[in-house]
């Protein structure tokens, strides 16, 4: 995303060295116009987007979106995932390209790219446009392959256009990269360059979740999801995988080819509930570093729900609070079982948006109690067990079709969560800055009010001790809403000296970012 002169830095942890009675607010999304583009066709009769790129198309104007069309055949244990376009002048308003690509039973032209017979299902496709380069590298996507079922029983066991070890065709389930002129006609390049372990506790498997990212020096990075042993007090007899917690991972890469080892970025911590694990992560880079939005998965209902996390340095990880950042409605309604990211979020004039599949079921059946399911998991009939607190759990929950529609979240641009007091009402909250002014520089804040709350500042040396003509007293207060505002002293805003610290105290306010700068960079 581009980054606009008004921006300041989001807020993290390390940011303050001292806080008394202040607390992180996560800000919920706007989702008035949900859902944008539901089942309609019988080859996304299961979802028209699911594990996708959307973005703002450099090139052409165009929104455009590429991600995993289900099909729900009641055939199969699991839904078919082909490759499917969406496009729309607005980012609201979405349709289905009539293309004579795939046709698909009686319809000649569909918007799907890529079938199932040239590897299997196509899901995660991590597309990326590249305006400067040759014309047939002008888009390039990074998608996983997958055999599974419907494709498995159809017999396509190889992926086309690629070769294996042995000079026949590609036979290894992992990451493929492709390139395309125009984003719709997609011709093989190179891959596997991830490859999906046989070990499912393997911690550089790629089964799935994992979305890849150029860096401004040309390297890459992933971050995908892994599979380790459950830790203790987390294992859930009627989860679909009991035993396991998915985590993510972090790799990179100096090509997008090859791949250094993995090292974790998040995982269940003493602040999570004990039924958390995380599928997935899209990552954007934005003023002050990166910011993620976590698919976190709550396996003791079986949910997905949407919450923050932030990086300086797209490494080490830091989440503000363990709340969800898009508001989940009832089960039955559109994200109300799960929701699935997208590769990133999209700067939209002073908007940001972010773009999910809201599905409207859970994982994993873990009500089922008919008798056949019950005696193919322990070999015997479970009829005649009594309740647990009122329910009878499947020992093993399987995992259901997914039915799920396209939806948008959007919040203000720089301000996702930010810093308040933790008590409310007229109570005064106080944060100490880490960060140190150099002399002439000035304080520039995001943040608003609420009622007569007002947010000031005080400039403190070393050891502590205010600055004279720099205390709270001769500080104008700042109240009401603005992205940048300059804090002054008395009509003075430059710091009368090197190693200053700022402490901010805060009533009935949200602090969302600061940063000191120069006059000239103003």
């Amino acid at each position: 995303m581009s980054k606009t002169e008004s921006e300041t830095p989001f807020l993290i942890g390390e940011d303050f060295v001292r806080r008394r009675n202040v607390a992180w607010r996560v800000e919920i999304s706007r989702t008035p116009d949900n859902p944008l583009l539901e089942p309609e066709m019988p080859w996304d009769d299961g979802h028209p987007f699911l594990h996708g790129t959307v973005l703002l198309d450099p090139t052409d104007g165009l929104w455009k979106a590429w991600g995993a069309a289900g099909q729900n055949d009641t055939r199969y244990r699991r839904q078919a995932r082909r490759l499917a376009y969406l496009e729309s002048e607005n980012g609201i308003d979405w349709r289905r390209p009539e293309l004579d690509l795939h046709p698909f039973g009686d319809y000649g032209r569909t918007n799907i790219v890529m079938d199932l017979d040239s590897g299997g299902n196509a899901i995660y496709a991590n597309v990326f446009v590249q305006p400067e380069a040759p014309e047939a590298q002008r888009y390039r996507m990074f998608v996983l392959r997958r055999f599974g079922l419907p494709a498995r029983d159809l017999g396509i066991q190889t992926i086309r256009g690629f070769t294996g070890p042995d000079g026949k065709e590609s036979r290894s389930v992992g990451v493929y990269c492709y390139n395309s002129a125009d984003g719709l006609h997609w011709e093989p390049d190179v891959g596997p360059v991830l490859v999906e372990s046989a070990d499912l506790l393997s911690a550089s498997a790629t089964t799935d979740g994992i979305f890849l990212y150029p860096e401004s020096d040309g390297s890459f990075s992933a971050y995908h999801k892994v599979v380790i042993r459950g830790f203790p007090g987390s294992i859930l007899p009627y989860e679909s995988g009991p035993g396991a917690t998915r985590i993510l991972v972090r790799r990179t890469s100096k090509d997008g080819l090859h791949w250094d080892a993995h090292e974790p970025c998040i995982q269940p911590d003493w602040r999570d509930p004990n039924d958390t694990e995380f599928m997935e992560m899209a990552v954007t880079p934005v003023k002050g570093g990166y910011v993620g939005v976590l698919t976190v998965y709550r396996t003791s209902n079986q949910t997905l729900e949407l919450q923050f996390a932030a990086s300086r340095d797209g490494r080490y990880w830091w989440r503000p609070d363990r709340r969800a950042c898009v508001e989940q409605p009832p089960l039955g309604d559109y994200g109300g079982g799960m929701m699935w990211g997208s590769h990133h979020m999209i700067a939209d004039g002073d908007d940001i948006h972010f773009y999910y599949s809201g599905l409207q079921g859970i994982h994993g059946d873990m009500l089922g109690t008919q008798d056949a399911d019950q005696a193919a998991l322990e070999g015997r009939d479970y009829a005649g067990l009594p309740p647990l607190h009122g329910e009878v759990y499947s020992r093993s929950a399987d995992i259901l079709y997914f039915h799920g529609a396209l939806c948008r979240a959007t919040w203000r641009r720089g301000r996702l969560w930010g810093l308040t007091t933790a008590s409310g009402g007229h109570m005064e909250g106080t944060a100490v800055t880490s960060a140190e002014m150099d002399k002439g520089q000035s304080l520039d804040i995001n943040a608003c009010t609420v009622g007569d709350g007002e947010i000031l500042a005080e400039l403190l040396d070393g050891e502590g001790r205010v600055t004279q003509g720099f205390d709270r007293d001769a500080c104008d207060p700042f109240s009401g809403d603005a992205v940048r505002h300059t804090i002054t002293w008395k009509g003075e805003s430059a710091a009368p000296a090197d190693g200053l610290q700022v402490r901010f105290i805060l009533r009935r306010a949200v602090l969302y970012g600061f940063e000191y700068s120069n006059e000239k960079e103003r």
